[in-house]
């Protein structure tokens, strides 16, 4: 890839697809024990706080055996997490508060909490290519610890080939943990990034812009949560409704 350094911002996907009224049942899409062995540990201290603003805090932490750096962001949202979870998983809308989005769309359903996604942003600058992504979003609904986990990793889907106009970039990892607090009606929320956009651009620069992604993002999250036409995302208030009083 050459580097759309608006792309970053595009990561924003859950994984889920909105469910229809007859759909899987939701002990079926909880995941409690192997969602808690698989999350990153808080205390990891190769996490190096980079910067505060708006209440949102940044870290970077340095990957073995790459110059790509990893991110991370912290947050807490006023809205719950069943909006919040609308806000991610809409591709509709995303164009509403994803920086530099050209398109977002859903490629293939897997289950009732997978599917793999397309995302296509602009460089922003002339001479250097645009961006795109296919990746997958598994999400688990961990009920017995009332939060929700998100995970992105790039795949290879041949029904979207790559193109002579974009360059395709690489999601390593990515992660979005949406915990409710204060009785449900807020949501911490962190999100992790590992990625590449591959192409010619100095790691170095890349590092530099990709070092914004989370406030990006969280402030784009929270500026769509608060708008009132954003409703709640069914299957969540299902699965934690009664928990945070939102049935």
């Amino acid at each position: 890839l050459v580097i759309s350094f608006g792309l970053f911002y595009s990561f924003s996907t859950i994984a889920a697809v909105a469910p229809k009224e007859s759909a899987t049942p939701v002990n079926t899409v909880v995941n409690t024990a192997k969602a808690v062995a698989k999350l990153p540990d808080p205390a990891d201290s190769s996490w190096k706080k980079i910067g505060e603003e708006d209440s949102i805090l940044t870290y970077s932490k340095d990957i073995e055996g790459t110059s790509i750096v990893a991110f991370r962001g912290e947050a807490v949202i006023d809205s719950n997490i069943a909006k919040i979870t609308n806000v991610l998983i809409d591709t509709t809308r995303k164009k509403e508060w994803v920086a530099k989005l050209v398109e977002a769309k859903d490629v293939k359903r897997l289950s009732e909490v997978e599917k793999v996604e397309y995302n296509h942003t602009s460089a922003g600058f002339p001479f250097v290519s645009d961006r795109d992504f296919v990746f997958k979003a598994a999400a688990e609904l961990d009920r017995i610890n009332c939060r929700l986990i998100v995970r992105l990793k790039s795949v290879d889907e041949p029904s979207v080939p790559e193109n002579t106009e974009n360059v395709r970039g690489e999601i390593t990892s990515g992660i979005y943990i949406l915990t409710p607090i204060e009785g449900g009606t807020k949501t911490h929320l962190v999100l992790e990034i590992s990625a590449d956009p591959k192409g010619s651009i100095p790691k170095m620069l890349v590092n530099s812009f990709q070092k914004h992604w989370p406030r990006k993002t969280i402030q784009g999250i929270r500026a769509q949560a608060a708008k009132a036409d954003v409703g709640e995302y069914p299957l969540v208030r299902q699965v934690f409704g009664q928990e945070l009083h939102l049935m």
